[in-house]
């Protein structure tokens, strides 16, 4: 029979890309994280990771499960907090999977705004951009709210869902400012490669950044890598480097001028903030209303 404990590690090897950060997520031991996988492996009777890739990858058994696994878990996990006595989930609430940039910037003040005068529950799912996207095909979220790249358009069926573009962002590099002149500046040279501290290829703010640099005559010295854009953040103000950011997450920090743009345009990337649903048919009525105002609201982004 296979163990609830084994579904989740697995999802913490999806979201984290490695054994060792996986397994320091759920407090255990790598030789103790890695048995659960291949417990799991041996009860599905296939191999579920590439682990010749680094961050790990998934094979095409390993996709089935993921989306099956999602759903496992939640379902499991709601029923024993209703057990428990502890679901506080408002009670009809929109379930909502938002990338966690948008989670924190863009989400809260447009989601007061599509309630007009009387809040709309929710339930607010932060998630990795590919993540999201299962939760949506597989039921697991009413609607996403997510980064899109027009230049570069992620692999996914997108011929099963609606999408509309609420708003738009700028991927930028930015630097800390130190007495007010930046820290440091672009493009860097051989002699003297500029630090920068950037998400994994394997992220989807990660992917941007390298189609920007690929086409580019760019010198940097990697010094910091992470997919916690908030926690890049911080490391550009602290003077680690240059870091490519969402505009929107950087705005106050460049109103008091903490932080300052650098390079040119050719550095950048237009994003698009998008919010997706599946067919209406299977969309609940208070999602249908979000979306409907949602529409009344696009391109308004004051």
């Amino acid at each position: 029979m296979v163990d609830i404990g084994w579904l989740e590690s697995f999802l913490a090897l999806v979201e984290h890309g490695s054994f060792t950060r996986a397994a320091e997520a759920q407090h255990v031991s790598q030789p103790a994280f890695s048995r659960r996988i291949r417990a799991l492996e041996s009860w599905f009777g296939e191999s579920l990771v590439d682990r010749s890739t680094y961050p790990v990858s998934l094979t095409p058994a390993g996709v089935k499960v993921r989306a099956g696994a999602i759903e496992t878990v939640a379902a499991i996990s709601a029923v024993r907090d209703e057990i428990r006595g502890r679901q506080r989930a408002p009670r009809g609430a929109v379930r909502v999977a938002v990338t966690h940039t948008l989670a924190t910037t863009f989400f809260a003040p447009w989601w007061a705004r599509c309630g007009d005068q009387t809040p709309v529950p929710c339930v607010l799912l932060p998630s990795n951009t590919l993540d999201a996207y299962e939760a949506l095909f597989h039921g697991g979220c009413d609607l996403l709210l997510a980064y899109a790249d027009p230049a570069m358009p992620l692999s996914i069926p997108v011929a099963d869902v609606e999408w509309m573009v609420l708003a738009e962002d700028i991927l930028a590099p930015y630097t800390a400012v130190t007495g007010g002149r930046p820290d440091f500046s672009l493009p860097g040279t051989a002699a003297r490669p500029v630090p920068m501290v950037t998400h994994s290829q394997g992220a989807f703010l990660g992917r941007v950044t390298e189609r920007i640099l690929a086409e580019r005559d760019v010198t940097l010295l990697p010094v910091a890598q992470s997919d916690f854009t908030s926690g890049l953040a911080a490391l550009i103000r602290a003077g680690m480097g240059v870091g490519w950011l969402p505009a929107r997450l950087v705005a106050s920090e460049l109103a008091v001028g903490r932080l300052q743009q650098v390079g040119d345009s050719t550095l950048t990337a237009k994003l698009e903030i998008r919010l997706y649903r599946v067919p209406s048919d299977k969309v609940p009525a208070r999602a249908a209303g979000i979306w409907q105002r949602a529409a009344e609201l696009a391109g308004d982004d004051t």
